[in-house]
Protein backbone atom coordinates (compact mmCIF):
# COMPACT_ATOMS: atom_id res chain seq x y z
CA UNK A 1 0.00 0.00 0.00
CA UNK A 2 1.34 3.29 -1.10
CA UNK A 3 2.47 5.09 2.13
CA UNK A 4 2.86 9.02 1.39
CA UNK A 5 2.74 9.90 5.05
CA UNK A 6 6.06 8.05 5.36
CA UNK A 7 7.90 8.73 2.75
CA UNK A 8 7.27 12.54 3.81
CA UNK A 9 8.73 11.89 6.96
CA UNK A 10 11.90 10.61 5.69
CA UNK A 11 11.75 13.70 3.48
CA UNK A 12 11.58 15.78 6.57
CA UNK A 13 14.74 14.32 7.82
CA UNK A 14 16.98 14.11 5.07
CA UNK A 15 16.18 18.20 4.25
CA UNK A 16 17.25 18.45 7.66
CA UNK A 17 20.19 16.93 6.99
CA UNK A 18 21.00 18.98 3.77
CA UNK A 19 20.02 22.00 4.97
CA UNK A 20 22.76 21.23 8.15
CA UNK A 21 25.12 21.08 5.56
CA UNK A 22 23.99 24.25 3.54
CA UNK A 23 24.68 26.11 7.28
CA UNK A 24 27.89 24.74 6.81
CA UNK A 25 28.33 26.82 3.60
CA UNK A 26 29.41 23.10 1.68
CA UNK A 27 29.57 23.01 -1.87
CA UNK A 28 26.31 21.01 -3.05
CA UNK A 29 25.56 19.82 -6.47
CA UNK A 30 22.08 18.93 -7.77
CA UNK A 31 23.08 15.98 -11.15
CA UNK A 32 20.08 15.21 -12.66
CA UNK A 33 19.12 13.49 -15.82
CA UNK A 34 18.24 15.77 -19.60
CA UNK A 35 14.24 14.55 -19.85
CA UNK A 36 11.20 16.64 -18.96
CA UNK A 37 10.93 14.72 -15.40
CA UNK A 38 14.80 15.24 -14.73
CA UNK A 39 14.56 18.91 -15.70
CA UNK A 40 11.45 19.57 -13.63
CA UNK A 41 12.92 17.63 -10.53
CA UNK A 42 16.44 19.06 -10.83
CA UNK A 43 14.92 22.46 -10.95
CA UNK A 44 12.67 21.85 -7.93
CA UNK A 45 16.00 20.81 -5.96
CA UNK A 46 17.99 23.52 -6.91
CA UNK A 47 14.76 26.07 -6.23
CA UNK A 48 13.98 24.69 -2.79
CA UNK A 49 18.12 25.02 -1.88
CA UNK A 50 18.37 28.37 -3.60
CA UNK A 51 15.98 29.90 -1.68
CA UNK A 52 17.61 28.84 1.61
CA UNK A 53 20.93 30.50 0.71
CA UNK A 54 22.54 26.69 -0.02
CA UNK A 55 25.71 27.01 -2.13
CA UNK A 56 24.25 24.82 -4.81
CA UNK A 57 24.34 24.41 -8.59
CA UNK A 58 22.37 22.32 -11.10
CA UNK A 59 24.09 19.86 -13.90
CA UNK A 60 22.11 18.00 -16.36
CA UNK A 61 23.47 14.54 -17.69
CA UNK A 62 22.14 12.32 -20.30
CA UNK A 63 23.17 8.97 -18.76
CA UNK A 64 25.15 8.11 -15.60
CA UNK A 65 27.79 5.80 -15.59
CA UNK A 66 31.55 5.08 -14.44
CA UNK A 67 33.10 7.40 -16.35
CA UNK A 68 30.40 10.44 -15.13
CA UNK A 69 30.66 9.55 -11.73
CA UNK A 70 34.72 9.91 -11.95
CA UNK A 71 34.14 13.20 -13.51
CA UNK A 72 31.86 14.50 -11.22
CA UNK A 73 34.09 13.06 -8.41
CA UNK A 74 36.67 15.55 -9.63
CA UNK A 75 34.73 18.43 -9.69
CA UNK A 76 35.16 18.08 -6.20
CA UNK A 77 32.39 19.39 -4.35
CA UNK A 78 30.98 18.51 -0.70
CA UNK A 79 27.90 16.62 -1.44
CA UNK A 80 25.89 15.30 -4.67
CA UNK A 81 22.27 14.86 -4.79
CA UNK A 82 20.65 13.16 -7.85
CA UNK A 83 17.52 13.28 -9.22
CA UNK A 84 15.86 10.80 -11.82
CA UNK A 85 19.71 9.12 -11.75
CA UNK A 86 21.58 6.94 -10.09
CA UNK A 87 19.30 4.23 -8.19
CA UNK A 88 21.06 1.42 -10.01
CA UNK A 89 24.64 2.66 -9.69
CA UNK A 90 24.76 2.77 -5.37
CA UNK A 91 27.84 0.79 -5.47
CA UNK A 92 30.25 2.86 -7.59
CA UNK A 93 28.45 5.96 -6.13
CA UNK A 94 29.46 5.09 -2.67
CA UNK A 95 32.85 3.77 -3.75
CA UNK A 96 33.82 7.34 -5.52
CA UNK A 97 31.60 9.81 -3.33
CA UNK A 98 32.41 7.95 0.09
CA UNK A 99 28.72 8.37 0.85
CA UNK A 100 28.58 12.05 0.54
CA UNK A 101 25.72 11.66 -1.76
CA UNK A 102 21.46 11.64 -1.80
CA UNK A 103 19.38 9.76 -4.90
CA UNK A 104 15.83 11.08 -5.06
CA UNK A 105 14.66 9.01 -7.67
CA UNK A 106 11.74 6.42 -8.51
CA UNK A 107 13.44 4.00 -11.04
CA UNK A 108 12.91 0.34 -9.51
CA UNK A 109 15.65 -0.51 -7.12
CA UNK A 110 17.42 -4.23 -6.88
CA UNK A 111 15.96 -5.98 -3.60
CA UNK A 112 19.23 -5.47 -1.61
CA UNK A 113 19.35 -1.60 -2.15
CA UNK A 114 16.02 -0.56 -0.48
CA UNK A 115 17.25 -0.09 2.71
CA UNK A 116 20.37 1.82 1.74
CA UNK A 117 20.48 4.97 3.91
CA UNK A 118 21.11 7.38 0.82
CA UNK A 119 17.82 6.55 -1.20
CA UNK A 120 14.94 8.13 -1.06
CA UNK A 121 12.53 6.04 -3.60
CA UNK A 122 9.21 5.40 -3.86
CA UNK A 123 9.40 1.79 -4.39
CA UNK A 124 10.72 2.16 -0.68
CA UNK A 125 7.26 3.36 0.21
CA UNK A 126 4.92 1.10 -1.89
CA UNK A 127 4.08 3.46 -4.45
CA UNK A 128 4.67 2.37 -8.25
CA UNK A 129 7.13 4.71 -9.55
CA UNK A 130 6.19 3.95 -12.93
CA UNK A 131 2.95 5.05 -12.66
CA UNK A 132 2.21 7.03 -9.56
CA UNK A 133 5.35 8.89 -8.62
CA UNK A 134 8.09 10.70 -10.81
CA UNK A 135 11.09 12.24 -10.12
CA UNK A 136 9.69 15.51 -10.04
CA UNK A 137 6.90 14.45 -7.11
CA UNK A 138 9.48 12.59 -5.55
CA UNK A 139 11.79 16.26 -5.97
CA UNK A 140 8.38 17.84 -4.34
CA UNK A 141 8.52 16.31 -1.32
CA UNK A 142 11.07 17.18 -0.80
CA UNK A 143 11.35 20.82 -1.16
CA UNK A 144 8.49 21.10 0.56
CA UNK A 145 10.23 19.71 3.29
CA UNK A 146 12.99 22.13 3.33
CA UNK A 147 9.99 24.61 3.27
CA UNK A 148 6.55 24.73 3.27
CA UNK A 149 7.06 27.97 1.53
CA UNK A 150 7.57 25.97 -1.79
CA UNK A 151 4.10 25.06 -2.94
CA UNK A 152 4.68 26.70 -5.42
CA UNK A 153 7.29 24.34 -6.69
CA UNK A 154 4.60 21.74 -6.78
CA UNK A 155 3.07 22.65 -10.58
CA UNK A 156 6.87 21.27 -11.92
CA UNK A 157 5.80 18.13 -10.28
CA UNK A 158 2.69 17.89 -12.37
CA UNK A 159 4.39 18.83 -15.61
CA UNK A 160 6.90 16.04 -14.93
CA UNK A 161 4.65 13.57 -14.10
CA UNK A 162 2.36 14.55 -17.56
CA UNK A 163 5.58 14.16 -19.39
CA UNK A 164 6.60 10.86 -17.83
CA UNK A 165 3.98 9.78 -19.02
CA UNK A 166 1.82 9.25 -15.85
CA UNK A 167 -1.46 10.35 -16.34
CA UNK A 168 -2.32 6.56 -16.41
CA UNK A 169 -5.05 6.88 -13.75
CA UNK A 170 -9.00 7.22 -14.88
CA UNK A 171 -9.75 9.51 -17.14
CA UNK A 172 -5.71 10.40 -18.38
CA UNK A 173 -5.33 11.29 -14.51
CA UNK A 174 -2.31 11.12 -12.09
CA UNK A 175 -2.25 9.07 -8.99
CA UNK A 176 -0.59 8.06 -5.31
CA UNK A 177 2.46 10.64 -4.99
CA UNK A 178 1.67 12.41 -8.11
CA UNK A 179 -2.35 13.30 -7.58
CA UNK A 180 -0.62 14.86 -3.82
CA UNK A 181 1.73 17.11 -6.11
CA UNK A 182 -1.20 17.60 -8.08
CA UNK A 183 -3.47 18.47 -5.03
CA UNK A 184 -1.04 21.10 -3.83
CA UNK A 185 -0.53 22.74 -6.94
CA UNK A 186 -4.62 22.92 -7.33
CA UNK A 187 -4.28 24.45 -3.08
CA UNK A 188 -1.69 27.17 -4.37
CA UNK A 189 -3.88 28.34 -7.22
CA UNK A 190 -0.99 27.88 -9.93
CA UNK A 191 -3.06 25.03 -11.24
CA UNK A 192 -6.38 24.15 -12.99
CA UNK A 193 -8.01 20.73 -13.92
CA UNK A 194 -10.48 20.14 -15.92
CA UNK A 195 -11.90 16.63 -18.46
CA UNK A 196 -11.63 17.76 -21.86
CA UNK A 197 -9.78 17.10 -25.07
CA UNK A 198 -6.17 16.16 -25.00
CA UNK A 199 -4.18 17.61 -27.71
CA UNK A 200 -0.53 17.99 -28.36
CA UNK A 201 -0.18 22.28 -28.37
CA UNK A 202 -4.27 22.44 -27.59
CA UNK A 203 -3.48 26.40 -25.88
CA UNK A 204 -1.24 27.64 -28.89
CA UNK A 205 -1.30 25.79 -32.07
CA UNK A 206 -4.45 25.50 -34.67
CA UNK A 207 -6.73 22.68 -34.27
CA UNK A 208 -5.29 20.98 -37.68
CA UNK A 209 -1.93 21.21 -35.92
CA UNK A 210 -2.71 20.42 -32.90
CA UNK A 211 -4.15 16.73 -34.36
CA UNK A 212 -0.85 16.06 -36.41
CA UNK A 213 1.40 16.29 -33.45
CA UNK A 214 -0.47 13.94 -30.82
CA UNK A 215 1.33 11.19 -30.77
CA UNK A 216 -0.31 9.82 -27.72
CA UNK A 217 -2.21 8.40 -28.80
CA UNK A 218 -1.30 7.49 -32.16
CA UNK A 219 -4.27 9.29 -34.65
CA UNK A 220 -3.44 6.41 -37.69
CA UNK A 221 -3.60 8.76 -41.00
CA UNK A 222 -3.99 12.46 -38.84
CA UNK A 223 -0.59 11.92 -36.20
CA UNK A 224 2.84 13.95 -38.43
CA UNK A 225 0.55 15.38 -41.38
CA UNK A 226 -0.88 18.75 -40.88
CA UNK A 227 -2.36 18.28 -44.62
CA UNK A 228 -4.04 15.79 -43.52
CA UNK A 229 -5.76 16.88 -40.47
CA UNK A 230 -6.33 20.04 -42.35
CA UNK A 231 -8.51 18.37 -45.21
CA UNK A 232 -10.21 15.86 -43.15
CA UNK A 233 -11.61 19.34 -41.25
CA UNK A 234 -12.14 21.31 -44.32
CA UNK A 235 -14.67 18.61 -45.82
CA UNK A 236 -16.34 18.36 -42.59
CA UNK A 237 -17.19 22.08 -43.02
CA UNK A 238 -15.49 22.73 -39.87
CA UNK A 239 -14.68 26.60 -38.87
CA UNK A 240 -11.05 26.62 -38.61
CA UNK A 241 -10.84 30.48 -38.21
CA UNK A 242 -12.29 33.20 -36.86
CA UNK A 243 -11.91 36.95 -37.53
CA UNK A 244 -8.53 35.93 -39.68
CA UNK A 245 -7.36 33.70 -36.47
CA UNK A 246 -6.56 30.51 -36.49
CA UNK A 247 -8.70 29.27 -33.89
CA UNK A 248 -7.26 26.47 -30.89
CA UNK A 249 -8.48 23.46 -29.07
CA UNK A 250 -8.77 25.29 -25.88
CA UNK A 251 -10.86 27.80 -27.59
CA UNK A 252 -13.76 25.47 -28.90
CA UNK A 253 -17.16 25.34 -27.69
CA UNK A 254 -18.50 21.55 -26.23
CA UNK A 255 -20.46 21.15 -29.50
CA UNK A 256 -17.41 22.03 -31.88
CA UNK A 257 -14.96 19.78 -29.80
CA UNK A 258 -17.46 16.69 -30.24
CA UNK A 259 -17.11 17.69 -33.92
CA UNK A 260 -13.15 17.46 -33.73
CA UNK A 261 -13.16 13.73 -32.26
CA UNK A 262 -15.51 12.47 -35.27
CA UNK A 263 -13.45 13.91 -37.86
CA UNK A 264 -10.65 12.18 -36.35
CA UNK A 265 -12.72 8.65 -35.76
CA UNK A 266 -13.73 9.18 -39.90
CA UNK A 267 -10.43 9.07 -40.49
CA UNK A 268 -9.08 6.44 -38.18
CA UNK A 269 -12.05 3.95 -38.66
CA UNK A 270 -9.95 3.39 -41.94
CA UNK A 271 -6.42 1.74 -40.80
CA UNK A 272 -7.24 1.75 -36.41
CA UNK A 273 -9.11 1.20 -33.28
CA UNK A 274 -11.27 3.93 -33.33
CA UNK A 275 -12.84 3.16 -29.93
CA UNK A 276 -9.10 3.02 -28.30
CA UNK A 277 -7.92 6.16 -30.19
CA UNK A 278 -11.09 8.14 -29.46
CA UNK A 279 -11.42 7.60 -25.41
CA UNK A 280 -7.51 8.40 -24.78
CA UNK A 281 -8.17 11.93 -26.25
CA UNK A 282 -10.03 12.41 -23.18
CA UNK A 283 -8.72 13.27 -19.95
CA UNK A 284 -7.43 15.63 -17.23
CA UNK A 285 -6.00 19.01 -18.84
CA UNK A 286 -3.54 20.48 -16.43
CA UNK A 287 -4.10 24.42 -16.89
CA UNK A 288 -1.15 26.50 -15.48
CA UNK A 289 -3.21 29.22 -14.41
CA UNK A 290 -0.23 32.12 -13.84
CA UNK A 291 1.40 31.53 -17.28
CA UNK A 292 0.15 33.59 -20.90
CA UNK A 293 -2.67 32.42 -22.84
CA UNK A 294 -0.81 32.36 -25.68
CA UNK A 295 2.37 30.17 -24.09
CA UNK A 296 3.43 27.05 -24.63
CA UNK A 297 3.71 26.83 -20.90
CA UNK A 298 0.12 26.95 -20.33
CA UNK A 299 -0.59 23.63 -20.63
CA UNK A 300 1.31 20.95 -18.37
CA UNK A 301 1.76 18.53 -21.12
CA UNK A 302 3.27 21.23 -23.88
CA UNK A 303 5.23 22.38 -21.22
CA UNK A 304 6.86 18.87 -20.53
CA UNK A 305 7.39 18.39 -24.04
CA UNK A 306 9.59 21.50 -24.20
CA UNK A 307 11.33 20.52 -21.25
CA UNK A 308 12.16 16.75 -23.29
CA UNK A 309 13.07 19.41 -26.50
CA UNK A 310 15.44 21.74 -24.78
CA UNK A 311 17.30 18.73 -22.76
CA UNK A 312 17.44 16.16 -25.50
CA UNK A 313 18.68 18.96 -28.26
CA UNK A 314 21.72 20.39 -26.06
CA UNK A 315 20.08 22.77 -24.24
CA UNK A 316 19.46 21.88 -20.93
CA UNK A 317 20.23 24.52 -19.13
CA UNK A 318 17.88 26.60 -21.08
CA UNK A 319 14.95 24.34 -20.09
CA UNK A 320 16.30 24.81 -15.96
CA UNK A 321 15.99 28.38 -16.46
CA UNK A 322 12.34 28.10 -18.02
CA UNK A 323 11.71 26.15 -14.90
CA UNK A 324 12.80 28.44 -12.43
CA UNK A 325 10.99 31.40 -14.02
CA UNK A 326 13.06 32.68 -17.12
CA UNK A 327 9.97 34.01 -19.56
CA UNK A 328 12.40 35.61 -21.69
CA UNK A 329 15.90 35.11 -23.65
CA UNK A 330 15.37 31.14 -22.40
CA UNK A 331 12.07 30.68 -22.90
CA UNK A 332 11.97 32.36 -26.75
CA UNK A 333 15.34 29.90 -26.93
CA UNK A 334 13.41 27.09 -25.96
CA UNK A 335 10.42 27.60 -28.45
CA UNK A 336 13.59 27.64 -31.22
CA UNK A 337 14.26 24.37 -29.65
CA UNK A 338 10.95 22.86 -29.88
CA UNK A 339 10.51 23.53 -33.44
CA UNK A 340 14.19 21.87 -33.90
CA UNK A 341 13.34 18.82 -31.58
CA UNK A 342 9.85 18.22 -33.63
CA UNK A 343 11.86 18.39 -37.01
CA UNK A 344 14.48 15.83 -35.52
CA UNK A 345 12.23 13.07 -34.61
CA UNK A 346 10.02 13.21 -37.98
CA UNK A 347 13.09 12.65 -39.70
CA UNK A 348 14.38 9.80 -37.56
CA UNK A 349 10.66 8.48 -37.81
CA UNK A 350 10.68 8.68 -41.52
CA UNK A 351 14.18 6.96 -41.87
CA UNK A 352 13.20 4.08 -39.29
CA UNK A 353 9.69 3.71 -41.40
CA UNK A 354 11.27 3.93 -44.77
CA UNK A 355 13.74 1.16 -44.17
CA UNK A 356 12.21 -2.59 -43.73
CA UNK A 357 15.16 -3.95 -42.44
CA UNK A 358 15.29 -1.43 -39.70
CA UNK A 359 12.76 -3.25 -38.40
CA UNK A 360 13.09 -7.03 -36.74
CA UNK A 361 10.27 -9.04 -35.65
CA UNK A 362 10.29 -11.72 -33.35
CA UNK A 363 6.76 -12.79 -32.27
CA UNK A 364 5.28 -10.45 -30.02
CA UNK A 365 8.70 -8.46 -29.59
CA UNK A 366 9.92 -5.50 -32.32
CA UNK A 367 13.71 -4.31 -32.38
CA UNK A 368 14.03 -1.49 -33.91
CA UNK A 369 17.80 -0.67 -35.68
CA UNK A 370 18.45 3.06 -35.11
CA UNK A 371 21.73 3.03 -35.98
CA UNK A 372 23.06 6.19 -37.68
CA UNK A 373 19.73 8.46 -37.97
CA UNK A 374 18.42 8.30 -34.83
CA UNK A 375 20.01 10.76 -32.07
CA UNK A 376 20.82 8.65 -29.15
CA UNK A 377 19.26 11.69 -26.83
CA UNK A 378 16.12 11.17 -29.15
CA UNK A 379 15.59 7.20 -28.57
CA UNK A 380 13.46 7.63 -25.92
CA UNK A 381 10.72 9.74 -27.60
CA UNK A 382 11.44 7.93 -30.86
CA UNK A 383 10.42 4.54 -29.09
CA UNK A 384 7.48 5.39 -27.06
CA UNK A 385 6.17 6.71 -30.63
CA UNK A 386 7.02 3.35 -32.05
CA UNK A 387 5.10 2.18 -29.79
CA UNK A 388 1.91 3.72 -30.35
CA UNK A 389 1.63 3.21 -33.68
CA UNK A 390 -0.86 0.55 -34.90
CA UNK A 391 1.14 -2.43 -35.55
CA UNK A 392 2.95 -2.35 -32.33
CA UNK A 393 0.54 -1.30 -29.41
CA UNK A 394 0.17 -4.83 -28.70
CA UNK A 395 4.43 -5.60 -28.80
CA UNK A 396 7.51 -4.59 -26.67
CA UNK A 397 9.54 -2.65 -28.74
CA UNK A 398 13.32 -2.32 -27.93
CA UNK A 399 15.31 0.00 -30.02
CA UNK A 400 18.92 1.00 -30.25
CA UNK A 401 21.32 3.42 -31.48
CA UNK A 402 25.13 4.22 -31.47
CA UNK A 403 26.48 6.25 -28.02
CA UNK A 404 29.84 7.50 -28.68
CA UNK A 405 32.57 5.22 -29.23
CA UNK A 406 31.90 1.30 -28.85
CA UNK A 407 28.68 1.77 -27.71
CA UNK A 408 24.97 1.32 -28.02
CA UNK A 409 22.29 2.53 -26.24
CA UNK A 410 19.01 0.85 -25.98
CA UNK A 411 15.15 1.58 -24.87
CA UNK A 412 12.16 -0.17 -24.04
CA UNK A 413 8.40 0.60 -24.08
CA UNK A 414 5.50 -2.13 -23.64
CA UNK A 415 2.95 -1.35 -26.25
CA UNK A 416 -0.63 -0.86 -24.04
CA UNK A 417 -2.01 -4.08 -25.66
CA UNK A 418 0.20 -5.92 -25.07
CA UNK A 419 -1.24 -9.28 -23.29
CA UNK A 420 1.60 -10.49 -21.77
CA UNK A 421 3.36 -9.51 -18.72
CA UNK A 422 6.71 -8.49 -18.96
CA UNK A 423 9.14 -5.71 -16.15
CA UNK A 424 11.21 -4.10 -18.47
CA UNK A 425 12.94 -2.42 -15.62
CA UNK A 426 14.39 -6.14 -14.69
CA UNK A 427 14.71 -7.37 -18.21
CA UNK A 428 17.01 -4.26 -19.14
CA UNK A 429 19.11 -4.20 -15.66
CA UNK A 430 19.52 -7.58 -15.63
CA UNK A 431 20.54 -7.80 -19.35
CA UNK A 432 22.85 -5.07 -19.56
CA UNK A 433 24.84 -6.13 -16.35
CA UNK A 434 24.82 -9.72 -17.95
CA UNK A 435 27.28 -8.44 -20.73
CA UNK A 436 29.02 -5.53 -19.01
CA UNK A 437 26.76 -2.77 -19.41
CA UNK A 438 24.04 -0.70 -17.19
CA UNK A 439 20.46 -0.85 -17.50
CA UNK A 440 16.99 -0.51 -15.34
CA UNK A 441 14.06 1.53 -15.65
CA UNK A 442 10.18 1.23 -15.00
CA UNK A 443 8.00 -2.05 -15.70
CA UNK A 444 6.44 -0.35 -19.35
CA UNK A 445 9.59 1.79 -20.10
CA UNK A 446 13.09 0.98 -19.75
CA UNK A 447 16.81 1.64 -20.95
CA UNK A 448 20.27 0.19 -20.96
CA UNK A 449 23.90 1.18 -22.42
CA UNK A 450 25.93 -1.66 -23.04
CA UNK A 451 29.23 -2.77 -25.54
CA UNK A 452 28.29 -2.88 -28.72
CA UNK A 453 30.41 -5.77 -29.46
CA UNK A 454 27.90 -7.89 -27.43
CA UNK A 455 24.79 -6.37 -28.67
CA UNK A 456 24.08 -9.77 -30.02
CA UNK A 457 23.98 -11.48 -26.93
CA UNK A 458 22.38 -8.23 -24.84
CA UNK A 459 19.34 -8.82 -27.45
CA UNK A 460 19.18 -12.64 -26.57
CA UNK A 461 19.30 -12.15 -23.58
CA UNK A 462 16.30 -9.66 -23.96
CA UNK A 463 14.07 -11.67 -25.84
CA UNK A 464 14.53 -14.74 -23.69
CA UNK A 465 13.67 -13.02 -20.81
CA UNK A 466 10.45 -11.04 -22.05
CA UNK A 467 9.39 -14.90 -23.33
CA UNK A 468 9.85 -16.20 -19.49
Amino acid sequence: MPDIGALLGRCDSVAKQILQLAALGKKLLVVTHIDADGLASGSIVFAALMRKGANVTVRAIPDLDQNRIGELKADRFDYYIFTDVGSTLLVELNEALDGRFLVIDHHQLPEEDLANASVVNSWQYGIDGGTGACSSSMAYAFSRAVDPANSDLSSLAVIGAVADRQDSGPGRALTDLNRFALDEALLSGSLSVEKDLIFAGRETRPVHEAIALTSNPYLPGLSGSKDAALAALKRSGFELKESGHWRTVSELSSDEKMKVTEVIAGVVSATGDVTASISELFGEVYTLKLEDQSSPLRDAREFGTLLNATGRMDRAGVGVAVCLGDRGVSLSEAIRTLSEYRSNIGKAMDAISSDESRQVLHGHMVFVRGDGVVDEKLLGPVTSILTSAPGRKDKVVVARTSSGEGELKFSSRVGDDFAGSVNLGTVMRESAEAVGGVGGGHEMAAGAKIPAARADLFEKLVLEKVAA
